[in-house]
């Protein structure tokens, strides 16, 4: 019996090139047998998508929208008609400048789950601003339902290296997706507000009762640059 077949998406823009060249390394190092690896980049023009095809990375190019959340979700939607039409059982959501470890495909996917993220740290790296990428329930006074939240400090020790654990939220990325979750759930985001593709696929997977885990002993590095850098974000 052959094993489940993965497609790899990473969506990019030309300023993550500075991490093209250790992500690269650790892509190629991915352990697991059956899986295929796409970039989906979503720059204001196809310049760096050339770039990366003459690298010799497979490379599709989706037209950017208004802004960078609009950007992501487009990316991350022609990601997952790739996996659907492709026939592919998961589709694993890999951000390029988020560094995992060898085996990460093998060891989220035999926690048998439709949704789980690995674990990493987000924040301001300069200011040492980091904080745990999970998140949990919270009251929208603005929409009058609930969402998520950010861990706090005081809660970090109930999360890491605690093993498999139901969450509110993970994130795009470092994400394992089966093809029963892709068929029902597609990405978008909402442009009145300033919330992200993630933020929204979570709810609407928590508002249809679908759980959603992290394994909280898997840390991936990283490296990304503070969001107040974007300049549409």
């Amino acid at each position: 019996m052959s094993l489940p077949r993965v497609l790899v998406v990473t969506t990019t823009y030309y300023k993550k090139d500075y991490a093209f060249k250790t992500f690269i390394k650790h892509a190629k190092a991915l352990s697991y047998p059956n899986f295929d690896h796409v970039f989906i980049d979503n720059s204001h023009d196809t310049r760096y998508a050339n770039r990366l095809r003459r690298r010799g990375v497979k490379c599709f190019h989706v037209e950017r929208g208004n802004n960078t959340r609009e950007a992501i979700a487009r990316s991350c939607n022609f990601g997952r008609k790739l996996a659907l039409k492709g026939g592919y059982d998961y589709m694993f959501m890999l951000e390029s400048d988020v560094y995992p470890p060898h085996d990460i495909i093998q060891q989220l996917m035999i926690q048998g789950k439709d949704v789980i993220t690995g674990l990493y740290y987000i924040g301001d790296r300069e200011k040492g601003q980091r904080v745990p990428c999970v998140t949990v329930e919270k009251w929208n006074e603005q929409l009058l339902c609930w969402g998520t939240r950010l861990l706090r400090q005081d809660e970090f020790d109930d999360w890491i290296n605690k093993g498999v654990k139901q969450c509110q939220a993970g994130s795009f990325g470092c994400c394992l997706i089966s093809k029963n979750i892709l068929e029902k759930f597609p990405f978008y985001y909402c442009p009145e507000l300033s919330g992200h593709p993630d933020i929204y696929f979570f709810n609407e997977l928590k508002n249809k009762k679908r759980q959603v885990f992290i394994h909280t002993d898997i840390i991936c590095e990283h490296e990304n640059t503070p969001w107040k850098n974007v300049e549409d974000r």
